[in-house]
């Protein structure tokens, strides 16, 4: 019985230290005029199969009958919910149990030396997944574009985030775009 009252007891303590989940802030409320002031990014251009091959990194999203203000809305929240990703890697207490100080220290400075490597790739590759996925689960759709098409209205972000007011004009023009006219290209799986 006393096993039971444990057990019970460490399977809910994890809901004791769970942290409720904010309600989502307000929806933004842009006015006509603020909406023409932003660009609508040129989409058209000549697929090539050079393309094809790089849409899982290059892409925008849009959703029919969609306000400016919900495409806001969304790309914001899956924006938020996809930069939170962090790579972290290595074994240091494996080093220290080895070789000591030195090897935590050499642990570190390896582990410092991979995530600047491999880590900002890392990173862009989980928050473009991320991305894709909350953004399709809102019923967006993907839609494939040029590289250099692409980064002329997103951003990627790696060893550290971009300044706000960049970010902000993105996430701006990335909202024109999931709100605006539809897209007469082949939509791509999520």
């Amino acid at each position: 019985m006393r096993l039971a009252m444990v057990i019970a007891l460490l399977l809910t303590s994890g809901a004791a230290h769970a942290q409720a989940i904010k309600a989502e802030p307000p929806v933004r409320h842009f006015t006509p005029e603020e909406v023409s002031k932003v660009t609508m990014p040129d989409l058209a251009f000549v697929e090539t199969p050079a393309d094809v091959q790089t849409y899982d990194k290059y892409f925008f999203f849009h959703r029919d009958d969609t306000s400016f203000d919900e495409a806001y809305a969304d790309i914001k929240e899956c924006d938020a919910l996809a930069s939170g990703i962090r790579y972290y890697g290595g074994q240091n207490n494996l080093y220290t149990g080895q070789y000591g100080l030195g090897g935590a220290i050499g642990g570190a400075i390896g582990n410092l030396l991979a995530d600047a490597i491999f880590g900002s790739a890392e990173r862009r590759k989980i928050r473009r997944a991320n991305l894709r996925n909350c953004m399709s689960y809102k019923e967006y759709q993907r839609y494939g574009v040029s590289g250099q098409q692409w980064k002329a209205f997103n951003f990627e972000e790696g060893n550290g985030r971009k300044k706000e007011a960049e970010r902000e004009a993105d996430l701006l023009q990335q909202a024109r775009v999931a709100s605006g006219p539809k897209p007469q290209y082949k939509v791509l799986e999520p």
